[in-house]
């Protein structure tokens, strides 16, 4: 059994989401980086729409205030510039109201050979401006995938036939994206 890591990136500079592949087929992930190295965090496309709607929620019922604390940095563990990559598992959001800085700790998979226990943990701190950033970024993202049937909601596939139960399969629906929809 492999022991568990845990890195605190401190307050990052540099905080972005992204998703690669085409729709139906893309894979998300949020990357930060610190003086104390990066972490590269892979995700469900689900996760990520889930981490921009918490931020926003954050972000409206925490007002900023008018003079933020420093923000205490945990000491550094290493020495070593970090470099984390993994598939998260579950992830958790706070904020401190004091400094107001908002922080997203990130836990990977578990595998079989952990005993179902996850192997890495990265907590990722942030101010308020990139915040706005990655909580919009995340949502329009998401947002940019396959496009869902005006009648079910289901996402339709480029050059792919649709079954609508809204319609029990009896009325052919013009698909926007060109296909036939029966």
């Amino acid at each position: 059994m492999s022991e568990f890591e845990r890195h605190d990136l401190g307050l990052v500079d540099y905080l972005h989401c992204e998703t690669i592949g085409e729709p139906g087929q893309r894979t998300f992930n949020i990357t930060a980086r610190s003086e104390r190295g990066e972490a590269v965090v892979w995700m469900e496309k689900e996760q990520l729409f889930q981490v921009g709607i918490s931020v926003k929620q954050f972000l409206v019922t925490r007002e900023s205030p008018p003079d933020p604390a420093p923000f205490d940095v945990p000491a550094i563990d290493s020495p070593v510039p970090v470099h984390v990559e993994f598939k998260t598992g579950e992830m958790s959001l706070r904020h401190d109201r004091a400094s107001d800085v908002f922080t997203l700790v990130a836990s990977d998979i578990p595998r079989e050979d952990s005993g179902d226990e996850p192997l890495a943990e990265i907590t990722i701190s942030f101010n308020r401006v990139q915040a706005e950033q990655i909580a919009d970024r995340s949502i329009k993202i998401v947002a940019a995938g396959r496009k869902p049937c005006p009648l079910c909601e289901a996402p339709l596939t480029p050059g792919e036939s649709h079954f609508c139960v809204k319609v029990n399969g009896y009325n052919p629906v013009e698909d926007p994206m060109g296909s036939d929809r029966t």
